[in-house]
């Protein structure tokens, strides 16, 4: 089970930003800058509009962008995998099974969970001689994987442990 373990951590591969930020945050406006796949720059406001707030248009754009992530999962051999910072849920979904049956070879994966805009991560338990999976979503980072394990404790199994680290997917 080890060796699953140790599998499913190399496929799965996240990336935590500090505020959702891969680039440059100026906390003071909001704003997140950073390079863009084709070599632009790219600018978001990750601050929520403020309500009843007057005063000039901002000259640039501004744009909302939503990114998502899913782990798929083959429950007969345990094997899991996932997508990170996908444009819409039907592709986080689709990356993921694609990752998780490895062309075929651990096929059939399902979706276990997925999330926009959000942090994921997954806990494993012992019932007996059976292994149970926690998967958790969070807003924020540094919370999915201690509520996975408050699941996995919260439901007596024993040694509860974080196998699938962490990952988020933030515009």
């Amino acid at each position: 089970m080890k060796k699953l373990f140790l599998i499913v951590l190399g496929l799965v591969s996240f990336n935590v930003y500090a505020n959702g930020c891969p680039g440059q945050f100026d906390s003071a406006t909001g704003i997140c800058r950073f390079q863009g796949y084709n070599g632009e720059l790219v600018q978001y406001n990750m601050a929520p509009p403020q309500s009843g707030s007057r005063g000039t248009t901002p000259s640039k754009k501004i744009v909302y962008v939503s990114k998502y992530g899913a782990v798929a999962t083959n429950e007969k051999t345990g094997i899991s995998s996932g997508a990170l910072n996908k444009d819409s849920i039907e592709e986080a979904k689709h990356e993921a099974i694609k990752a998780c049956e490895q062309g075929g070879r651990n096929a059939p994966c399902k979706v276990a969970i997925w999330a926009g805009n959000a942090c994921l991560a997954a806990a494993t338990g012992k019932e007996g001689k059976k292994f149970r999976v926690f998967y958790t979503a969070r807003e924020k980072p540094g919370q999915a994987e201690p509520a996975a394990l408050k699941q996995c404790n919260k439901a007596g199994l024993k040694n509860c442990e974080i196998t699938i680290p962490e990952g988020c997917s933030f515009p």
